[in-house]
C-alpha cells in the first residue's frame, strides 16, 4: 500500500445538479411518488468523470485537497462510483459529509412527513458500506471524515465504530489536516473526534486557493460572522473576507466554461463589512469585477 490519499464524497454531493446548485436541495427528500431512478436523474445525476476523476468536486473538499497538496502529500479526488480503480493504491480515504444521517433541518422535516430515510442519508451509508472500502479497511486503510455534517456522528457513535472511522474533524481544518493525515499515513494514533479549537483557526493567509473546479462554480468569499450569537460556533472564529484578487483567481480555476458563479459566506451581502451594515463600496466593486469575468452571479 502506498502513501496516497484519496478524497471523495457520496453520490448526492458529487453532482452538478444540472448546473443549478440549489437543485441539490432535492437530495434532502426521501423516496416518494417519483421513481428513484428518475428522481436521481432529476435532482442529483452523476457528475462527469475522466478515469474516475470528477470534473468538479464539493468546494470544501477542494480546500482540503489544496491544503494537502501544498504540504506535499500525494492526493487524488475520486468519484464515489470509481473508488475501486484507485483505492488499492491508497493508505488514507478522506470523506466529505454534509448531512450523513438526514437529521439536518430540511431533510429531517421531510423524513418526518414521509416517514422514510432521505436520499442523502441513504447514499452516505451506501458509500461507507461499499465493498471496496471494507476490503481496503481490512488491509489497513484509514478513514478520515470532515465537512459541515460531522456533528451528526456524535449522535451515532455505533456507526463510527461499526464502519471503522478513524478520525472525524470538526471545524476549519486547514491548519490541522496535515498533521492528522500524516499520523494516519504513519499508523500513529488519531483522535476519534477532533474539534478544531479557535487558536487553530486559519488566517486569510493560511487558507489555500482551490486548484481544481468546484461544484457549480461555488466560490467562498469570506468566513466567520459578525453577529456574535452564543449558540453558533461560527461566531467564535474571526471574521475574514477574501481580497478581490483571491476570489478572481479561484474563479479562473473553477470556470471551465463561461457561466455563472455562486458566492458563499455566512452573509454574502456583508462582504467587506465588520458589522451588520453592508459596505456598499466593497460589495458593489466585488460584483462589478466578477460580472466582467462571468455571465452572472
Amino acid at each position: 500500500m502506498s502513501d496516497k490519499i484519496l478524497l471523495t464524497a457520496d453520490r448526492t454531493l458529487m453532482s452538478e445538479y444540472h448546473h443549478n446548485i440549489f437543485v441539490g436541495f432535492g437530495t434532502c427528500a426521501p423516496p416518494n411518488v417519483i421513481p428513484d431512478w428518475l428522481y436521481k436523474r432529476l435532482f442529483f445525476p452523476p457528475i462527469k468523470t475522466k478515469d474516475g476523476i470528477p470534473v468538479a468536486a464539493p468546494y470544501g473538499l477542494r480546500k482540503i485537497e489544496a491544503q494537502l497538496l501544498n504540504e506535499g502529500f500525494d492526493v487524488l479526488t475520486v468519484d464515489p462510483d470509481h473508488l475501486g480503480k484507485h483505492i488499492n493504491d491508497a493508505k488514507v480515504l478522506g470523506i466529505h459529509v454534509m448531512d450523513p444521517f438526514g437529521i439536518g433541518p430540511a431533510s429531517s422535516t421531510l423524513a418526518t412527513i414521509l416517514r422514510k430515510e432521505p436520499f442523502l442519508a441513504q447514499y452516505s451509508r451506501v458509500l461507507m458500506e461499499k465493498p471496496e472500502i471494507q476490503e481496503a479497511k481490512n488491509r489497513g486503510l484509514k478513514i478520515v471524515l470532515g465537512g459541515p455534517g460531522v456533528w451528526e456522528f456524535k449522535y451515532r457513535p455505533e456507526f463510527v465504530k461499526e464502519h471503522g472511522i478513524d478520525c472525524i474533524i470538526a471545524g476549519e481544518a486547514e491548519k490541522v489536516v496535515g498533521k492528522i493525515f500524516r499520523a494516519a499515513l504513519d499508523d500513529d494514533d488519531c483522535p476519534q473526534y477532533y474539534e478544531v479549537p479557535v487558536k487553530e483557526t486559519p488566517s486569510l493567509e493560511e487558507i489555500p486557493e482551490i486548484v481544481a473546479p468546484s461544484i457549480d462554480n461555488l466560490i467562498e468569499i469570506g468566513r466567520g460572522c459578525c453577529r456574535g450569537c452564543k449558540f453558533c460556533s461560527v461566531t467564535l472564529r474571526p471574521l475574514r473576507w477574501y481580497p478581490y484578487e483571491n476570489i478572481l483567481r479561484e474563479i479562473d480555476v473553477t470556470m471551465r466554461n463561461k457561466g455563472c458563479v455562486c458566492f458563499h459566506a455566512e452573509d454574502v451581502m456583508l462582504y467587506g463589512s465588520k458589522n451588520t451594515i453592508p459596505n456598499d463600496e466593497k460589495l458593489i466593486k466585488l460584483h462589478e469585477l466578477v460580472v466582467e469575468k462571468c455571465d452572472g452571479i
